[in-house]
């Protein structure tokens, strides 16, 4: 993307209702308001430390209270297409450039039978949901969750029923969406209006299994061994080509599954979700601090438990093993406070302070590139989600904005930055300013954000460009809002917090200043 034409993105948002609050050009951002702590970074373009995966902007959704039925779907309605989908919520989604979807969960996966999803919608049973409550008329299935995906232009990611599925369903279902010839399941999808096998490469084997309190049978991670590879034969010996993403976010589990899996595990799942424990907004950022620090305990556990290279299979495998290093896949991550509504209180209403959280976040996921090779948002609509919706309308919450910015302006290899500034109070020596640093794939484009986490002091950021020469002025795409209390509501659907700011910064030594609890993507050429 061109740094100095902010065009593509202002469109898409304000379609997603943000209006374009100002494009302007000034000189530089010193000297606007008093009082600013100084900052410092200086970013090494020379020092490449990782490909940052386009999939950590993925999404998900799955069969829990609204996220499905009255969120993406809601046939009947004058706001759904032919298909039944919500186009004022596709719309959004549609803008959020979701690389990858995640379905059908999520806990639900313990009882979910995909046959139940297919085939004409009159003959679906419906069925009790024994996970989140309530029934499931399967109007939503493979074929239909398929659809979605290529509407959004996201690559599947399904996970299996290793509870009270087998694994004979399971490679069923690799067989459904996979195979191209005359077998009995290809035949099924195509009798079912689908000529061409959706190829889906991603497969997560179970979800969450060492929770006790779910319908799961496989708390003991020896179990989960055994059972897992009997589902990657079956499943594999369908499609060899898939990719397999492992349980993993029991810190307690992990090394068995990693030590026996690693052969077949292209990723290791993590959950993770911050919140804010006490009524200082900074705490946020301290339970987002502790989310990376599982990040970083997982890596470390891959690093000193499976080879970057396992060596190929027995011939007698009929399959390959993994080809790449084992990487952690954050399937899901996002925000769960105590206070929300709807099913299990999971209908919740995000804060400008969430959406600086949502900054912190994927800055963590772009540091730490080398190993985090998925992450999606957990859930797209309704239910812990940046997209709200009732009968009448839909809204963006203040989340929903980063996840937009970040997908648009964000480089496609992490470099390293040194940082330097002050402290958030009350935390433990956490920074005030979060920064990730990334280039584009032709070296053309350095791209920083950073992200004041203060809820009232500015940021005064001198910029070093170590490695390589800029060319022309920098520009500086900007995400605030009045307060870091301020929300976007259904209760208020005309009215947008969220404030977004094109500046251009023509200084021969550049600094800016970044307002209070402001997120601030800054993009420059770099000279040939």
């Amino acid at each position: 993307m061109n740094p100095s034409s902010p065009a593509p993105l202002a469109i898409r948002l304000m379609k997603s209702g943000l209006a374009l609050l100002a494009v302007s050009a000034l000189p530089s951002s010193h000297g606007e308001t008093p009082n600013a702590q100084p900052a410092s970074v200086t970013v090494h373009v020379d020092q490449v430390t990782a490909e940052i995966s386009p999939l950590i902007y993925g999404q998900f959704i799955e069969h829990l209270g609204r996220a499905i039925y009255g969120g993406i779907y809601e046939p009947g309605s004058p706001l759904s297409d032919e298909h039944g989908f919500r186009k004022d919520v596709l719309e959004k989604v549609q803008a959020l450039r979701t690389p990858l979807m995640r379905y059908p969960g999520g806990t639900v996966t313990k009882i979910y039978h995909w046959k139940d999803g297919i085939g004409p919608k009159e003959n679906r049973p419906v069925r009790r949901n024994l996970i989140w409550g309530g029934e499931d008329t399967n109007h939503v299935g493979t074929d239909e969750f398929m659809t979605y995906s290529q509407l959004i232009g996201a690559a599947p990611f399904i996970t299996v029923n290793m509870s009270t599925g087998t694994a004979e369903e399971a490679s069923e279902w690799v067989e459904y969406c996979n195979a191209d010839g005359n077998s009995y399941f290809a035949a099924l999808r195509r009798k079912h209006g689908h000529a061409e096998p959706y190829r889906v490469k991603y497969w997560g084997l179970g979800n969450e299994e060492a929770a006790k309190e779910d319908a799961g049978v496989l708390q003991n991670p020896a179990d989960y061994v055994q059972k897992a590879w009997f589902f990657a034969k079956l499943m594999k010996l369908q499609d060899p080509s898939i990719e397999l993403i492992m349980v993993g976010d029991d810190e307690h589990c992990a090394p068995t599954i990693l030590e026996s899996l690693h052969p077949i595990a292209d990723y290791i799942s993590l959950h993770l979700y911050a919140s804010t424990p006490n009524a200082a907004p900074s705490s946020l950022f301290t339970s987002v601090a502790n989310m990376e620090d599982r990040i970083k305990k997982t890596a470390a556990q891959i690093k000193a438990l499976t080879p970057a290279d396992p060596g190929p299979l027995s011939r007698w495998y009929r399959f390959p093993g993994r080809k790449g290093p084992v990487k952690i896949a954050i399937d899901e991550w996002g925000f769960w406070e105590p206070n929300g509504t709807g099913a299990y209180g999971l209908e919740q209403t995000y804060t400008w302070n969430h959406a600086l959280g949502v900054a912190s976040f994927l800055n963590a996921f772009q540091r730490h590139a080398d190993v985090v090779g998925m992450a999606t948002w957990a859930q797209t609509v309704n239910m812990l989600a940046p997209i709200m919706t009732d009968e009448q309308r839909s809204i963006c919450q203040t989340i929903y904005y980063p996840l937009a910015l970040y997908r648009e302006l964000s480089g496609t290899r992490h470099v390293a930055a040194d940082v330097t500034c002050g402290t958030l109070p009350e935390t433990e020596q956490l920074p005030v300013l979060d920064v990730a640093s990334s280039i584009d794939e032709a070296g053309r484009t350095l791209t920083l954000a950073l992200v004041n986490r203060s809820e009232t002091e500015h940021l005064d950021v001198a910029l070093t460009v170590a490695g390589a020469k800029t060319s022309g002025a920098w520009t500086a795409h900007t995400l605030t809002a009045p307060s870091v209390h301020a929300a976007n509501t259904l209760q208020e659907p005309d009215k947008n917090v969220v404030e977004y700011r094109t500046t251009s910064i023509t200084s021969d030594t550049p600094s800016y200043r970044v307002p209070a609890h402001t997120i601030a993507i800054l993009q420059v050429a770099l000279a040939k």
